[in-house]
């Protein structure tokens, strides 16, 4: 009998959905130091020019920086730009 865990990676395969999208994973894009794209987060905890700290399905993600600013978000996706010194993702 199959483990749930192993029954859900096979299904994820079988329909090929991105494994990101159906596990639920935030994807951290970063570009130099400058832009960080966040794919897959829960909401905002803080906005601050020096640290943004976001909630993802999987517990936190800080970001921080000199002069950080989210110039584009939506429900799904954030880029976020600055000069970025420290990317921290926490259970």
């Amino acid at each position: 009998m199959k483990k749930i865990g192993q029954w859900k990676e096979d299904m994820i395969t079988s329909l090929e959905i991105p494994r990101d999208l159906a596990m639920k994973e935030t994807v951290i894009t970063v570009t130099g130091r400058h832009q960080v794209i966040v794919c897959n987060y829960r909401s905002v905890l803080r906005y601050e020019e020096e640290e943004i700290i976001l909630l993802t399905f999987r517990g936190r993600l800080q970001i921080r920086g000199k002069k950080l600013q989210i110039p584009i978000y939506t429900p799904e996706e954030m880029y976020i730009e600055g000069v970025i010194t420290e990317i921290i993702l926490e259970r």
